[in-house]
């Protein structure tokens, strides 16, 4: 059996369709006017009378707006942690800085990893230079055992916690103050044995 078609690429739309069957283009028949939600029939296979026809549409594409999916019906994605009301990453501790440059300031904590630098990470001190510019150091609270731990990350210097040096991830426990440059922080942890997010 031949079967005649000469494919052709339509100049307008890009489309690819059989010249031998139509003489415009039927996706949007070379730039007319009125092509928009087009409608051809056409044969499904072979060309042959009495075959099954279908609908061929053109279709188009769907508007996804980023901005709207705040109010989507999925939640955010967290690192780390879970959500509570509204969206929250609730904060599971602090880091205040009793001395250096950030003397006073305080620093909010999250479920996960908290990277400690001087102008970039989740608990920036700028002012003291002996503190790597990201990834100094890190401090983590572990959700299922309501754990903290303190570890050097990719930082030049020790850091040191009550006064020893750190190589490892050491764990933390209330009033524990690290040192990183010339900066010393003293930790509070918020859940432990009578609170967790979890739990209410």
């Amino acid at each position: 059996m031949e079967i005649n078609s000469k494919i052709t690429k339509c100049p307008q739309c890009g489309n690819f369709y059989d010249a031998a069957r139509y003489t415009d283009c039927p996706n949007c028949q070379n730039g007319d006017s009125g092509a928009a939600g087009f409608s051809a029939t056409m044969p499904l296979s072979g060309g042959s009378a009495g075959m099954a026809e279908g609908t061929f549409r053109k279709t188009e594409p769907l508007d996804y707006t980023p901005a709207s999916a705040a109010n989507s019906q999925f939640p955010p994605t967290m690192i780390g942690g879970e959500t509570v009301s509204g969206g929250i990453d609730p904060v599971v501790g602090w880091l205040i800085c009793i001395e250096g440059p950030g003397r006073g300031s305080d620093y909010r904590l999250h479920a996960g990893y908290n990277y400690i630098g001087r102008e970039q990470g989740d608990v920036r001190i700028s002012g003291d230079q002996q503190i790597s510019r990201q990834n100094h150091a890190m401090v983590a609270f572990d959700e299922e055992t309501c754990t903290y731990f303190v570890g050097p990350s990719a930082g030049r210097n020790l850091i040191r916690v009550n006064g020893k040096p750190v190589l490892n991830p050491v764990e933390l426990q209330n009033y524990d103050v690290i040192t990183i440059g010339t900066t010393k922080m003293m930790f509070v942890g918020l859940c432990g044995p009578h609170f967790s997010w979890r739990k209410g």
